[in-house]
């Protein structure tokens, strides 16, 4: 983006300050028409859009249509927004999707020829792709993917990540990523001073965590960046992970230096890749041990934390269940059945060892959720990722039917976005 930003010549409708619809008219709307109409390239960068994850939502076929970039674009003005533009730092990969087909649209050519063409040649990046299939046929090994479940690591696929294009589409190696790490600490070329500059600005704080940290003050987010100060010192961070892989990057530009590190794993990648550069970071800078921040203990209170959570969220949601529970409105048999939202697209519950179950096999996050009864017609949903599970995408959340007076399951509610409360539902209508 920084270089469509800097050139006048072929794109001078581009700015970081440039209203997006005004980019890309025809697809790019929001639920709301002041968010639409002021929300920046600034803003989608730098998760400050209003618009939370809602990372159930995209991917799947629907119509007989295939899942596209283009389309889940077009879909975000129908996924509620939790807050007010530029008020609320809440990461959204659909963002990063958004600012892939603004470049897409504008140069007329896919992203990652613009990022080849712009990027690697220009930083001799030789094995870096933007697809798996290209990464497969190239000379390189591509690494396999794990998830370690039941006591073993168990070989994972990739993930489809055509719907957010530039949020995880990259594949590359360390010594490849260690090129762009250089001209990043440089501050040289492709990028312009005027870009690096830009792409260091912070935006917006990131939420503050309760108890001690690693940092002297909070952390911001600056456009693709989470800046802040360790020791004295700025520093720029970002990690990234999905079913098969994890990533962290991280630099220093006053100490000229920086680390990448990737592996091979879902989600357990990062932490280990979190606790090893920080690690080498602590001993650059001769931090005494006693004075280091353990992060291998921070991210197992994480895991047990998300553990709880998913345990003990009924509890939470459902307070006051009576006993006995009320029974259902209507026989099992007759929740099964077609919904739709048209954010999420459909969601087909069908009958499962005597209770409600859905997979939803063709959203890039390929979930299974089984419905557990609570009482009357509300439930609890408890997903998992059915080609990574037993990681962090296990997650529990509430779901409930309403009945119309004629005795028909109408619409099913299902909690599918945290910032929304655990009061708000993306409600499905029976097709």
């Amino acid at each position: 983006m920084s270089l469509l930003v800097d050139d006048d010549a072929n794109f001078s409708n581009v700015q970081w300050k440039t209203p997006i619809v005004k980019l890309i008219p025809d697809d790019f709307m929001l639920s709301d028409e002041y968010a639409t109409a002021h929300t920046a390239i600034e803003d989608a960068l730098s998760h400050r859009s209003g618009l939370p994850r809602h990372d159930y939502s995209y991917g799947g076929n629907y119509d007989g249509q295939r899942p596209s970039l283009k389309g889940a674009v077009r879909a975000l003005r129908h996924l509620p927004l939790t807050a007010e533009p530029r008020t609320k730092f809440q990461y959204c990969n659909q963002m990063y999707g958004v600012a892939s087909h603004v470049i897409e649209t504008l140069t007329g050519k896919w992203l990652g020829d613009v990022l080849k063409e712009k990027i690697w040649e220009p930083l001799d990046m030789k094995a870096t792709y933007f697809s798996t299939s290209d990464a497969e046929k190239a000379p390189e090994h591509l690494a396999e993917g794990y998830v370690y479940y039941k006591d073993e690591f168990q070989p994972v696929r990739e993930m489809d990540l055509t719907c957010i294009s530039g949020a995880g589409s990259i594949v590359s190696n360390v010594l490849d990523y260690s090129k762009w790490l250089k001209a990043l600490l440089s501050t040289s070329g492709p990028i312009s001073k005027a870009g690096h500059k830009a792409l260091r600005s912070p935006h917006i704080f990131e939420e503050r965590k309760e108890g001690p940290t690693a940092f002297t003050g909070p952390i911001a987010y600056a456009l693709g960046w989470s800046t802040g100060v360790y020791h004295g010192y700025e520093f720029f961070e970002h990690s990234g992970g999905m079913i098969a892989y994890g990533t962290d990057v991280i630099f220093f530009p006053a100490l000229n230096y920086g680390l990448v590190a990737f592996a091979n794993t879902a989600v357990t990648s990062n932490w280990v890749e979190q606790a090893l550069i920080w690690h080498l970071v602590d001993e650059h800078l001769n931090i005494p041990k006693k004075e280091r921040y353990d992060w291998n203990k921070k991210n197992q209170a994480r895991m047990k934390k998300s553990h709880d959570e998913y345990e003990n969220m009924w509890k939470e949601v459902y307070p006051n269940i009576p006993s006995p529970a009320l029974s259902t409105t209507l026989p099992l048999q007759n929740y099964t059945g077609t919904y739709f939202h048209p954010g999420y697209n459909n969601i087909t519950l069908e009958l499962k060892n005597g209770s409600l179950y859905t997979y939803r096999q063709d959203a890039t996050l390929k979930l299974e959720f089984n419905l557990e009864h609570i009482s009357g017609d509300y439930f609890m949903a408890y997903a998992d990722s059915t080609e990574a599970p037993g990681s962090i995408f296990k997650a529990a959340a509430p779901a409930e039917f309403k009945v119309s007076p004629d005795g028909i399951s109408k619409t099913f509610g299902l909690a599918a976005e945290p910032e929304m409360g655990k009061d708000g539902r993306i409600w499905f209508e029976r097709t």
